[in-house]
């Protein structure tokens, strides 16, 4: 069975070589994801989008201007930095515990009256620090508005000690990575994640066309070996993509990882054993070259973005989160922006065992395919 697998993974090999035409989407989607999502980010923004509290405990006139002030400014680009609601101070507690709030501000009791008396104002913001480029949104925006009202202070030399209110800055969980930056890290992911599963499916789908795939299947080579050694053929060819970009984006984008490179290497290999076999299922079903490519690429894109690919996952609903689960994809991309950004092995296991029964469960089922072609033709 040995000598099979080898046969299989050489011929393979030599087949990707003579065309390789299998790195054009590879190389093509995650780049044009990254640029896209580039000029989304720095045109528009990307807080606007996430609510924030705002408690007024004061009732003097001082800190009713001052509330007004954070509800009504806008940016630049007369885009709102996020969304202002006005809650008690309970209510803005629990929602901010349970992620309905990334942030909430508060304007406390005494407010008004340090300000008349010429003493420092506070004014409160509880931040979960969940994404470094929303939590920089509200800060901004937080200060500008500071500075209006104290029409004397000049950023960025802003000094909380001379003027008549200040900031105090509550941090709660980790920090993660700004968007851009994870952007750029699961970019490489997306190449390797494109390659495995498109190219998978159009090479068994131009099998089909020319008919070399029953000749194949007609061997005496057992199924489970052959899916085996065409799983492991994909792992070079889909690691080529990476070799490729891994240097641009981590040049271009100032991107480099903080985890062990052994374990980064450990999930794309995972990721790719999870997705080769779906390919391969794409290519026994729909049997059309063209037709195989672009299936592999919508769900490529589809697990992409749904898995967490444009935003951390962890900004999402806990429904949306639970959905997303089942889907290889989704664990790569966690695995991988995990590693990436922090240095560290906890939380990896239950991932990498998705990703192992995707590959067993899937393998089975391209088994099972490949049966039944046989007995069909």
């Amino acid at each position: 069975m040995l000598r099979e697998i080898v046969a299989i993974v050489k011929k393979d090999l030599k087949q990707a070589k003579r065309d390789p035409r299998f790195l054009g989407p590879s190389l093509i989607i995650p780049l044009v994801f990254l640029l896209v999502y580039t000029i989304m980010w720095n045109s528009v923004g990307g807080g606007e989008s996430f609510a924030c509290g705002l408690v007024v405990i004061d009732t003097s006139p001082e800190a009713n201007d001052m509330a007004n002030i954070i509800e009504n400014m806008v940016s630049t680009t007369n885009h709102t930095w996020f969304n202002v609601e006005r809650y008690d101070i309970a209510t803005a507690n629990e929602l901010y515990q349970g992620g309905s709030l990334i942030a909430y501000i508060v304007i406390p009791t005494g407010f008004g009256d340090n300000i008349t008396s010429e003493q420092n104002a506070t004014v409160v913001m509880y931040i979960n620090n969940a994404n470094d480029d929303i939590v920089k949104n509200y800060v901004h925006r937080l200060e500008a508005a500071v500075l209006l009202f104290n029409q004397g202070a000049v950023y960025p030399e802003f000094n909380q000690s001379s003027a008549p209110i200040s900031i105090e800055e509550s941090y709660s969980n980790t920090t993660t990575p700004s968007n851009l930056s994870y952007m750029a890290a699961v970019t490489i992911l997306l190449s390797l994640i494109t390659c495995a599963l498109a190219s998978q499916a159009m090479q068994t789908a131009t099998e089909f066309e020319t008919g070399a795939i029953h000749d194949t299947l007609n061997s005496p080579t057992p199924r489970a070996a052959l899916v085996l050694g065409r799983t492991i053929a994909a792992i070079p060819r889909s690691l080529s993509s990476s070799l490729i970009l891994i240097p641009f984006i981590s040049l271009g984008m100032n991107v480099f990882p903080i985890g062990n490179l052994i374990i980064l290497l450990g999930i794309m290999i995972l990721s790719i054993l999870a997705l080769v076999p779906i390919g391969e299922i794409i290519g026994l079903k729909i049997r059309k070259r063209e037709q195989s490519l672009l299936a592999g690429v919508l769900l490529s894109i589809i697990g992409f973005i749904a898995g967490g690919g444009m935003a951390p996952i962890s900004l999402s609903p806990a429904a949306i989160r639970a959905v997303v689960g089942i889907i290889p994809i989704t664990h790569s991309l966690s695995l991988w922006a995990r590693v990436f950004f922090l240095d560290t092995t906890l939380g990896l296991v239950t991932s990498s065992l998705f990703l192992f029964c995707t590959w067993l469960v899937m393998s089975a089922v391209a088994v099972h395919l490949m049966k039944k072609e046989v007995e069909r033709s």
